[in-house]
């Protein structure tokens, strides 16, 4: 709900503040007093194009600010809060526009903000009425949406339900299309990683086995000095005269005193075990005789440059090649399960669909059933607006399933020998804002519209029981639906039946022609009233008259 309007130096507003209440509320003023400019600022404030030519002589810049209050769930919070704007415990909407020679800035809460940004959300905050591109009724979407509400609760909730269900299964079949688009790569990749992994795994690769293979080697290489080496070691410790038979003997002499010498015993059991760990040591030796025969060798080299050629391409040493062969094998089960992404993928592509089509038929049959309501109801209510001779047509129209259902809908206005056109080439601003107004009207309150509407001209053309018909309506819509109303008026007639009333008034000081705008109550009110109705706020006769319009206003 739009609180507060601040207008500074546009056109000829010096300052403007208006404060705006729930309800319905009328603007009103002289010809030329700057009513039509505070619909001008909240064009800008919803992304029109900034004019220069509508800063105000001898000003430097022209700024015009908004203040909305909006429930949470709000679509408006919903989208600024995404864009960064808002943050999430915020309710309050603050948005300023300034337009200076050098340029402008849109600020929202304070943070600067682009003017695409106030083209997105305006549809959720405002709608304006009247020959203006806020005028939202001409959009198809739009027109769907009144139809909608008409119908009732179920058949917004299906819309709602049928939109998100399409835009779901539209994601759903733009990720399978990149999952597919990456098959070919994916089943290369897959078919390298197997090859790769055949070739570890046959390399029957084990951890430290490079290491085991270079110390072997080298040993191959000296096989004949090391050969030499062991067999003179083992002649030293097996030959006769050598050291094992030497320390027998020792054992032998010392054997014979040991019962003389107790002390003995120790050294002569060390000297025993010595002669079995030499004994072990010979044997071991012979164990570990290179073999000099020309193959061993040969096939040692070849395994450790077959593990070398595994190095060069997998990884620098054997730990390295089985863990790249352990990644290898996750990646390729990944790349499986992608396969199977895509198939889940298409199936809930398909699924959502299906819900889709099936809840978009019952709607179509909704919307079928309404339209002829909404055409009689709506014709109804223009008779009250001085446009009885106008007929309102609900043209359906069938087309593939898209977010707005199997139909799209065109709203048409027809007078007496002329056929229906679409209700945006509706010549005159009155019709257009009235037909907003009747259309309004039958479709009731509904989450799809936003929750102020200002109308303009909506008067135009009209006047006696057809301007009380009109003001009557303004107000009933706002009662209704909970709708911020904001009226901009030249009849009495139409003001008497606001729930607020503000004027806006010209002046001339310092040669310089000024605007205000005051909220009018009590007797002020009626003055205004009177000056409305005969030019004379003083007139007691149109005092009483004013007096009348008022009385007649407020009763049921």
């Amino acid at each position: 709900m739009l609180r507060d309007l601040v207008v500074e130096n546009l056109g000829v507003i010096e300052r403007a503040d208006l404060e705006l209440s729930e309800g319905s509320s009328a603007l009103t003023g002289e010809t030329g007093a700057g009513k039509t400019l505070l619909v001008s600022a909240m064009g800008l404030l919803m992304g029109d194009r900034a004019d220069r030519s509508l800063i105000r002589q001898g000003a430097r810049a022209a700024r015009v600010e908004a203040r909305f209050e909006l429930p949470e769930g709000h679509a408006a919070l919903g989208f600024l809060r995404e864009q960064d704007l808002v943050d999430p415990s915020e309710r309050e909407v603050v948005i300023s526009r300034s337009i200076a020679e050098g340029g402008g800035k849109v600020r929202v809460n304070g943070r600067l903000a682009s003017v695409g940004v106030l083209v997105e959300v305006a549809p959720a905050l405002v709608e304006i009425a009247g020959q203006h591109e806020h005028q939202r009724l001409g959009s198809r979407r739009q027109q769907l949406a009144v139809l909608d509400a008409f119908a009732g609760a179920r058949a917004v909730e299906l819309a709602h339900r049928v939109a998100d269900a399409v835009r779901i299964a539209a994601q759903a079949r733009a990720e399978a299309e990149v999952l597919e688009s990456g098959e070919r790569e994916r089943a290369r990749e897959m078919d390298s990683l197997r090859r790769e992994i055949t070739e570890i795994e046959a390399a029957g690769i084990q951890p430290g086995e490079s290491e085991t293979l270079r110390a072997e080697a080298a040993r191959l290489e000296h096989a004949a000095a090391i050969g030499e080496a062991i067999s003179a070691a083992r002649s030293s410790l097996e030959a006769e005269g050598g050291a094992v038979d030497q320390i027998r003997a020792a054992t032998h002499l010392l054997d014979k005193v040991t019962d003389r010498d107790p002390g003995l015993a120790p050294l002569l059991t060390r000297l025993s075990s010595s002669i079995l760990e030499l004994e072990d040591v010979a044997q071991e030796l012979g164990a570990r005789h290179p073999s000099t025969e020309p193959g061993v060798l040969e096939e040692t080299r070849r395994r450790l440059s077959e593990l070398t050629g595994l190095h060069r391409k997998f990884g620098e040493d054997d730990a390295a090649v089985m863990a790249y062969v352990a990644a290898a094998r996750e990646t390729v089960d990944r790349l499986e399960n992608a396969a199977l992404d895509i198939e889940r993928t298409r199936r809930a592509a398909e699924e959502r669909e299906a819900e889709a089509m099936s809840l978009a038929q019952e709607l179509s049959r909704l919307r079928s059933e309404a339209s002829a309501r909404l055409e009689a109801e709506v014709g109804s209510i223009l008779d009250t607006l001085a446009m009885g001779s106008t007929t309102m047509e609900v043209g359906i129209e069938p087309r593939p399933l898209y977010e707005g259902g199997l139909e799209s809908v065109e709203l048409r206005a027809g007078t007496p020998g002329q056929d229906p056109r679409p209700i945006s080439k509706v010549a005159s601003g009155g019709e257009l804002s009235r037909i907003a107004l009747a259309l309004r009207l039958a479709s009731g309150a509904s989450t799809s519209f936003p929750s102020t509407m200002i109308f303009d001209e909506v008067d135009a053309g009209v006047g006696g029981e057809a301007a009380r018909s009109v003001g009557r309506a303004l107000a009933d819509l706002s009662r209704r639906t909970g709708m911020q109303v904001l009226v901009v008026t030249h009849l009495p007639q139409v003001a008497a039946f606001a729930d607020s009333h503000h004027r806006v008034r010209k002046s001339v000081e310092a040669g310089a022609t000024t605007a205000r705008v005051d909220r009018v109550v009590g007797e002020e009110r009626v003055a205004e009233l009177s000056r409305m109705l005969a030019g004379l706020p003083g007139s007691e006769r149109a005092r009483e008259h004013a007096q009348e319009l008022l009385e007649m206003a407020s009763s049921p």
